[in-house]
């Protein structure tokens, strides 16, 4: 058996110094205590490890559950995280190891941990491109949620080519970071009630990359049973950027990087016996060496390491089209908010002049505006397909209309797939539809930009997790602080109760929250006040179905 080298204890719940101790069936576990804004003390559990390191002929595996350790734990720490695509952790200033052996989880309960409790479990996932993101207590803070009588979970899951390098057949048939949050939440399901929560209440969610792997559980027969609702953040399995068809070029493209005499005519077995071999911070480099033109355009027309569709084998996470899933009703019917920022693409506008030079690029070669996710080849069926995409927008050039520009990149990247999934699901399934509009100090500096709003890609979090070197909410006007109350009130009433708005309540101005109606699409708008509103982008989003439908080669992957 693997053991792990820590001071040996046999205890169940005691305090030492303020610290409590847990034992689960596989070890005692140290935690530490905290406390949230309300000066209410909650207990963080960190950096339990769920799964053996996954280094050697380990890397480019399913992950394999952790098998225990003697004596106590350390779990008050939280350092570790998975290899990314670049240094974003250290750019925000918080001291944090990239690691291969990075398969963590951390549990935060308000309560002293006692299996007499049975509460809601919260499981979060983390976006960032499937190469980027960490579950850390710097980042993801769970101070908000811990004053709502829930338990959060949150969980580190192999990116990059780590956790999605994939060949097309069973040598390597990828999603890792998919299989890593499972196993992750197998383990929630098998020792959530050590800290007092109960395993028939788990609720995932998770934003960006996170909320299309919310969806990808619940499409997977692999997941069933193991939560019973789901939130998805600006994100879902029909986003253009999710699905990556090229998978077996890039994986042998990865090795000619790291080394330029690698022979492309290598089996599937060659390969991964070579990349197995390289340091993981060569692979790391390797990774950031694909052309610049596919880098910039992941978003649009797929991430270069993301989710792929495996073959036919016992442990195959996904193996169907992600549109032919919904399309069917192969999805787990469990209840689910999900929703959108207002101007999603406005994060990614912060440099107006880039901004202004990369649109006049699409202005000259409408294709570009075309994701791959048409399935055209056809120069001649690209540009006609651009300009029909164009023409949704504006009779001219979008360089004329920044705004105009701004909600295409919004709409294309993000918006049109979470609401055609809605759309989809709410024949089989309680959807409740947001749209978060509030824009406050706590996001920060947004460009001005006439025609384009101004809360973008992952500023809601801010109003549910707390970052950095937190001391306390640093709103500076009550509408920030009622938006944040009422934005983590909805996430918790939902994991509890299955419903955000259970009961008339002065908090949300008594409104009643209702479900999606594919011909009745209501949503709420989260704004100052909040609004019951009609067809989220109703003015762009059946066109969008219209150019799919006349111009697209069916079947569809994404949307």
């Amino acid at each position: 058996m693997l053991l792990r080298n820590v001071i040996y204890l046999l205890t169940t719940y005691v305090y030492v110094n303020a610290d409590v101790l847990v034992t689960i069936p596989k070890g005692t576990i140290r935690g530490r205590k905290e406390y949230s804004l309300r000066n209410i003390s909650f207990y963080a559990f960190q950096e339990i490890p769920f799964a053996k390191p996954p280094v050697g002929e380990l890397r480019f595996r399913d992950a394999q559950p952790e098998e225990g350790w003697e004596g106590i734990l350390d779990a008050t720490k939280n350092t570790k995280v998975c290899y990314q695509q670049g240094n974003i952790y250290n750019e925000a200033n918080l001291t944090l190891m990239e690691n291969e052996d990075c398969l963590y989880l951390n549990v935060y309960t308000p309560m002293y941990p006692t299996s007499e409790a049975s509460l809601p479990v919260m499981f979060y996932i983390y976006g960032g491109g499937f190469v980027n993101g960490a579950a850390n207590f710097a980042y993801f803070g769970p101070h908000y949620f811990m004053e709502h009588d829930v338990i959060v979970v949150t969980a580190n899951y192999r990116v990059g080519p780590f956790g999605f390098l994939a060949t097309g057949d069973l040598v390597s048939p990828g999603n890792y970071g998919l299989k890593d949050q499972l196993l992750a939440l197998k383990w929630v399901n098998q020792n959530i009630k050590y800290f007092g929560g109960d395993p028939e209440k788990v609720t995932i969610f998770g934003q960006s990359a996170g909320a299309a792997s919310v969806n990808f559980h619940l499409m997977s027969k692999q997941s069933e049973g193991l939560f019973r609702a789901s939130i998805a953040q600006s994100g879902s399995i029909l986003c253009p950027w999710v699905y990556q068809k090229d998978y077996k070029n890039i994986a042998y493209d990865l090795a000619s990087y790291v080394d330029s005499n690698f022979q492309r005519n290598s089996s599937s077995e060659e390969l991964l016996r070579f990349l197995r071999n390289v340091p993981a911070s060569d692979l790391k480099k390797a990774a950031a060496s694909y052309p610049a033109q596919m880098m910039n355009d992941q978003i649009t027309q797929g991430f270069v390491f993301a989710v792929t569709i495996e073959p036919e084998h016992e442990n195959a996470f996904i193996t169907e089209s992600m549109y032919a899933a919904v399309e069917k009703g192969h999805i787990n019917p469990v209840p689910m908010m999900i929703g959108t920022c207002s101007e999603e693409a406005i994060t990614f506008a912060t440099n107006i002049h880039d901004f202004e030079w990369s649109t006049r690029q699409l202005d000259n070669n409408a294709s570009k505006l075309v994701n791959n996710n048409m399935h055209l080849t056809d120069p001649n069926q690209l540009e006609a397909a651009g300009e029909a995409i164009r023409r949704i927008y504006t009779d001219g050039p979008l360089a004329d209309d920044l705004g105009k520009a701004v909600r295409y990149h919004s709409d294309t990247s993000f918006t049109r797939g979470i609401i055609r999934y809605a759309q989809m699901q709410s024949k089989f399934s309680d959807i409740y539809f947001y749209q978060f509009s509030h824009y406050g100090p706590i996001i920060g500096d947004r460009p001005n930009i006439e025609g384009a709003y101004k809360v973008g890609h992952s500023d809601d979090n801010a109003f549910i997790w707390t970052y950095g070197n937190w001391s306390g909410m640093n709103y500076q006007k009550p509408e920030d602080i009622l938006t944040s109350n009422r934005y983590t009130t909805l996430f918790t009433n939902f994991a509890k109760y299955l419903d955000p708005t259970p009961e008339p309540s002065s908090l949300f101005d008594n409104i009643d929250w209702p479900t999606v109606d594919p011909d009745n699409f209501q949503y709420l708008d989260i704004n100052d006040t909040l609004t019951i509103k009609k067809n989220p982008k109703g003015d762009v989003f059946p066109k969008w179905v219209e150019v799919y439908e006349q111009m697209a080669i069916k079947p569809y992957t994404t949307f």
